[in-house]
């Protein structure tokens, strides 16, 4: 349709040229025409309308369920880091034991010096008065004893701590190898950009998507999310009969309740305004009011 319009002297040529009743008619005609192509831009404005909001609330469930998810793995994450923090407490208190078990084998080796200087003395002192000898042999004999006691029970408690400290070394690697998994799983979790060249960007997205047809059948899968630099965007999945596809807008198109919303304006104003960008634990709470 153009916009051009004709000048006077056209005009001029037409009415003289037309009757009355034809000149009516054909104004009616123009008329109708315009209103028809008024309502038709109307109809289309609208209907761009609404499958924008209905796009944006689809993208922002989508991502609410990220968060959940993300903030699910973190507070296993976070049980995981206070795990490996008793791990390293235990490791700790099992080396002070293994310290005390070295004093301990050094106070054994130290009796045992003096039992062979005990036996010595009795070596020397059968030379001497056999009374005396006696006695000598007597009390060394006790010590002797004595010390041979101590010397199986610092053993034995020596070996409880080596045990120990094996205990707390296998729990402490055990921690660590709970730990690095858990990274790997929050890194897989979470969205992470994958490719972005003019004005297209594409986002791996975490969880697998199960997408309907249009014959109604289901499919199953990873899928990729695609944004364009306006905001606008959608999921990009691989049905294994047509290959990869745009996932279609829902019918009557995109719109966003007015709590929805309010609670995007809302945590958007606190994050970007009050916390310079910054997101804390406390912002990744999920809000579900389906349950």
């Amino acid at each position: 349709m153009t916009n051009e319009q004709p000048n006077h002297d056209q005009i001029t040529d037409i009415l003289t040229q037309m009757h009355s009743s034809d000149l009516l008619t054909a104004f009616i005609h123009t008329y109708n025409q315009e209103q028809a192509e008024s309502e038709e831009r109307q109809t289309i404005h609208e209907l761009y309308k609404q499958n924008t909001a209905d796009e944006i609330q689809i993208l922002k469930s989508q991502l609410e369920a990220e968060k959940r998810l993300v903030a699910s793995q973190q507070e296993s994450l976070a049980q995981q880091t206070e795990d490996l923090t008793r791990a390293a407490k235990a490791i700790e208190d099992a080396q002070t034991l293994a310290k005390t078990t070295t004093a301990q084998l050094n106070q054994i080796t130290m009796l045992k010096q003096q039992l062979e200087a005990a036996q010595q003395a009795v070596r020397e002192l059968k030379q001497l008065n056999p009374e005396k000898l006696k006695e000598q042999i007597k009390r060394t004999k006790e010590a002797n004893t004595k010390a041979q006691a101590r010397n199986k029970k610092l053993e034995r408690e020596a070996k409880e701590y080596r045990k120990t400290i094996a205990h707390h070394e296998q729990r402490y690697n055990e921690c660590i190898n709970k730990i690095r998994q858990q990274k790997a799983e929050l890194e897989l979790n979470t969205g992470a950009g994958l490719y972005h060249k003019g004005k297209d960007y594409l986002i791996f997205w975490p969880q697998k998507t199960k997408i309907q047809r249009p014959d109604g059948s289901m499919f199953e899968g990873r899928s990729l999310l695609y944004l364009h630099e306006s905001g606008r965007g959608g999921l990009v999945t691989f049905d294994p009969e047509t290959g990869p596809q745009l996932c279609a807008a829902p019918k009557g198109g995109l719109r966003m309740a007015d709590e929805t919303m309010e609670y995007a304006k809302d945590w958007l104003f606190t994050v970007n305004e009050l916390q310079d960008g910054v997101v804390h634990d406390k912002d990744l709470i999920p809000v579900n009011h389906n349950h």
